[in-house]
């Protein structure tokens, strides 16, 4: 028995794809204990991870994939483990385990389809293994293996037909495979080329195709009057091409009937009961294995149609409420939103700014002495926001001051000394003094700056360079008023032909998301600016509602309204416009 399993585990790993290791553990009577019978490659010592698997199917009662985030081989590449129980009579015998290193989803699905078909013809070698019918096992474990060891498909099933009808004495087995109304011959015994054009291979089909329509094994002639199938082309074929015996047995693969074997004999060797329920038996095993290897040989135009026509029969036919639920709400939301209308906005990125801006700069060179403002702090018209330091000015103003006393005083003597030259020449002195001293006396009062209206520091903090130089001209503060405020919002390349001026939106800023605030589109600016590897236009807004809340600076999301639109195209249309976009990049 553990050579037979052995020998088993390593045809079956000889035909999938992928394999690094495989164990068949047999479970211990009343335990929950599994012994390793057979494992793949030889030199596999550790079976503790196997195990786990084994009782995680013998938990679930069916084949189990289970997805490995590690990696377990030798290359470092991720592997998947099925987990597959092996059941005789009814009762638990142990579990398949293979590794697998490929993660291609069809060909897990063909490895777990096959490793199913694999396990139902083990468990009836198992079964049959020590009663009378052993040369019937030898046969069936010998065709499934020819229909393993070849590469490609035809071979396999031309030999597997060959070997049939020597072992079932016939002169001739051909299995086909349903195609729409019919069926087509995909291999005969004894010939790896035939004309599918033929009439023989024809009619073979069309008995085929008979026999699987009714879902029953066809003997024809049957020799019996309780048989009540239909069997007019089984008879035209046995009259037109002269046989004398035909046995017809359908074959299914997830309970759908997918072909038929058709076997011929002489009419002195009819088939009997043993050798038609040997022939059922025989077909039943190999026909899901050959049509693993033929669905797998297929052309990807042929496995696309395939899939299509198979989901549309599980929508079309009986069961599968949830599949047939989850199409008709996806049908349902489809014609909702091909229906049914809402405002289409779109949405940038926004900011607050003052509309006016006033610049404080410094009126002369000298030194910052005080500030009383910060960024953000609120002030009055009239208030003094900072000073420049005036010491300098108030000696020169002194200084000046002085010189005018003194002229004054020299005039007064030559007026009194009726020097008139002398005194033409201190008057002059005397204007030039009093302006210096005007001049002086200016640059004090603007030493101080005074706020010119109600409003709000926008930029300039001068607490941090107290006693530093600055240049005249030079930048101390800018501020703005509270009253009026404009909305920059920065809209994509993609959506900026739906904006015009007068169109309305809502601006939420984020320190105020409760409290939208509308908007009117006053002007879209035809420059666009790239920034953060995206373009995007500025346009310009005005605020309809003014609150004491805002100010200058601030962020958020504003989202001006378009029109109407329907609901599929809002949430398409970007797609649609992105596949426009690639498909013309990509066109010659």
């Amino acid at each position: 028995m553990d050579r037979l399993t052995q020998n088993w585990l390593l045809k079956l790993c000889g035909m999938l794809h992928g394999i690094s290791s495989a164990v068949v553990l047999v479970n211990v009577s009343d335990t929950e204990t599994y012994t390793p019978t057979a494992f793949w490659p030889e030199n596999l010592t550790d079976f503790q991870g196997f195990a786990r698997m084994a009782k995680t199917a013998q938990s679930h009662g069916k084949c189990v994939l289970i997805q490995n985030k590690g990696t377990g081989t030798e290359t470092g590449e991720p592997f998947d483990t099925i987990a597959y129980p092996l059941f005789f009579d009814g009762q638990l015998y142990g579990a398949l385990v293979i590794q697998m290193s490929s993660r291609v989803v069809a060909r897990q699905q063909a490895a777990m389809q096959l490793i199913e078909g694999a396990a139902c013809w083990f468990e009836f070698i198992v079964k049959q293994q020590s009663s009378a019918e052993k040369n019937q096992l030898v046969t069936i474990v010998e065709l499934v293996a020819s229909c393993l060891e070849h590469e490609r498909f035809q071979a396999a099933a031309t030999d597997v037909m060959t070997d049939l009808t020597r072992r079932l004495s016939c002169d001739r087995v051909s299995i086909g495979f349903l195609h729409g109304q019919g069926a087509k011959i995909e291999a005969v015994s004894h010939s790896g080329r035939f004309d599918s054009r033929s009439n023989l291979i024809r009619d073979l089909g069309e008995a085929m195709y008979e026999a699987s329509e009714q879902n029953s094994t066809i003997i024809y002639p049957s020799g019996t009057t309780e048989d009540v199938y239909l069997t007019r082309c089984h008879a035209v074929l046995v009259e037109e091409h002269r046989i004398g015996t035909i046995l017809t047995v359908p074959f299914a693969v997830g309970g759908k009937i997918v072909g038929a074997v058709l076997a011929e004999r002489p009419s002195d060797r009819p088939f009997d009961l043993a050798t038609q329920e040997q022939f059922q038996h025989i077909v039943s095993m190999i026909g899901p294995v050959l049509d693993v290897r033929y669905r797998d040989e297929q052309w990807l135009p042929q496995k696309i149609y395939n899939a299509v026509t198979g989901s549309l029969g599980k929508l079309i036919g009986p069961g599968h409420i949830g599949r047939k639920l989850t199409v008709a709400a996806t049908l349902f939301g489809m014609a909702f939103l091909s229906l049914t209308s809402a405002d289409y906005r779109v949405t940038g990125d926004a900011r607050l700014e003052a509309r006016t801006q006033r610049v404080m700069a410094a009126p002369q060179a000298g030194y910052i002495a005080s500030t009383n403002v910060r960024p953000g702090d609120v002030f009055q018209s009239g208030d003094i926001l900072g000073a420049l330091d005036d010491k300098d000015l108030k000696l020169e103003y002194r200084k000046w001051s002085s010189q005018l006393e003194q002229q004054q005083r020299e005039y007064r003597d030559a007026l009194a000394e009726h020097d008139r030259a002398r005194v033409s020449i201190i008057s002059a002195r005397i204007l030039q003094s009093r302006a210096q001293l005007n001049l002086v006396g200016e640059q004090l009062n603007r030493t101080q700056f005074t706020a010119p209206f109600d409003g709000i520091v926008v930029s300039g903090d001068l607490s941090q360079v107290l006693g530093s130089p600055v240049e005249r001209g030079e930048v101390l503060f800018v501020v703005a008023p509270l009253i009026a405020y404009r909305v920059i919002v920065e809209i994509d390349e993609r959506d900026i032909g739906y904006l015009k001026e007068g169109q309305p939106g809502t601006l939420v800023l984020s320190g105020m998301p409760g409290k939208p605030l509308p908007f009117i589109v006053e002007q879209v600016t035809p420059v666009s600016v790239a920034e953060e590897g995206r373009n995007f236009f500025q346009v310009e807004a005005k605020i309809q509602e003014n609150s004491d809340l805002l100010r200058p600076g601030m962020e958020g999301v504003a989202k001006v309204n378009i029109d109407r639109r329907k609901l599929l195209w809002i949430w398409t249309h970007k797609l649609v416009d992105w596949w426009r976009l690639t498909f013309w990049s990509l066109r010659p």
